[in-house]
């Protein structure tokens, strides 16, 4: 079996398959479920060669999964090194290590199974932030076939009184691991999964610590330039049931607009890009120049950025 990249066709199969330059604007399959269920995780996965006019490329290897209806799905072609980390094997090792009891699972398997999130909300964690207010860690495994990312480990937080169990896409902490082989200890993660949990009670402290801190309406529509064009509209429409002149109130009429309003229309994965964003909002919020600056500071480096002129709906925010 192989893949003939000059004939854009996958030949040994049950039937010709699109090459990736032909599929790359269709849609791709997603799945997203809640619950522990391992099962839509737990497909094969293969390596194939890669031809070109009839000679065998040394250094590339195609990926495809199985169905349950026995054909073969394109995923990516990499290098012949790749080494096939399953999904479902790393979540059974990590979830075997981890030993938390009372969480909530959600499962996101987009582009036909190549990238898996798993996501577990740990509600024996939460901290209050203020009255009412409790954000608790959630766990993120990350895991591709196509070398989008390599197998990771986040800590998230989420806001429970966001009405999609959302807040967040509040990335703090981070391990990774690069797909090398024997280098790659899933262990490791299951090990570390605790050690993440202190660091979320510790940046806990800076939630707590804006439910005090003064942000006047100038300043909030001044630092909202940062954000993209398009975006700056759902973050103001939030303004009223969030923003009560302080940086936590501001800080969720953007995590809310994120969770609800913001619609990704380049990213590979819509998830992903939201994570992407909610982290950076997080950094912005957390660095004191943007709150202490002059607003002639603020200005000037806007003007630098050209972010208070027309641009891009896709921009991503720099800070």
């Amino acid at each position: 079996m192989s893949v003939d990249l000059q004939t854009k066709s996958f030949t040994g199969f049950s039937r010709t398959h699109k090459s990736a330059d032909d599929r790359r604007y269709t849609i791709f399959s997603s799945k997203v479920w809640e619950g522990d269920n391992l099962d839509p995780l737990d497909f094969n996965v293969e390596k194939h060669d890669v031809v070109v006019n009839g000679f065998v490329i040394p250094d590339k290897t195609a990926i495809f999964r199985d169905t349950d209806s026995g054909e073969k799905v394109y995923l990516a072609t990499v290098s012949a090194d790749y080494p096939i980390i399953k999904h479902s094997d790393i979540v059974r090792r990590i979830e075997d290590g981890m030993s938390f009891k009372n969480m909530d699972v959600k499962t996101i398997l987009s582009r036909d199974g190549a990238v898996m999130q798993r996501m577990y909300t740990l509600n024996d964690y939460s901290v209050s932030v203020g009255k009412g207010d409790e954000i608790s860690p959630r766990i993120r495994i990350v895991n591709s076939y196509n070398g989008s990312t390599s197998v990771a480990f986040f800590i998230d937080a989420v806001r429970l009184v966001c009405t999609n169990g959302m807040i967040a896409t509040t990335q703090f902490m981070k391990m990774s691991y690069r797909h090398f082989g024997k280098r790659f200890n899933l262990n490791d993660f299951a090990k570390n999964s605790v050690k993440l949990i202190d660091g979320f009670k510790q940046y806990s402290r800076n939630w707590t610590s804006w439910t005090t801190e003064t942000v006047d309406r100038d300043r909030a529509d001044l630092v909202i330039n940062y954000m993209p064009v398009r975006f700056r509209a759902y973050i103001e429409s939030r303004y009223p049931k969030n923003f009560d002149g302080t940086k936590w109130g501001l800080y969720n009429s953007y995590t809310e607009a994120i969770t609800h309003d913001y619609i990704p229309t380049r990213s590979l994965s819509a998830e992903h890009q939201k994570i992407t964003m909610g982290a950076n909002v997080t950094k912005m919020f957390a660095t004191d120049w943007y709150w202490k600056a002059s607003k002639d500071e603020i200005m000037k480096d806007l003007k630098n950025k050209r972010m208070v002129k027309e641009i891009s709906e896709e921009e991503v925010i720099d800070v």
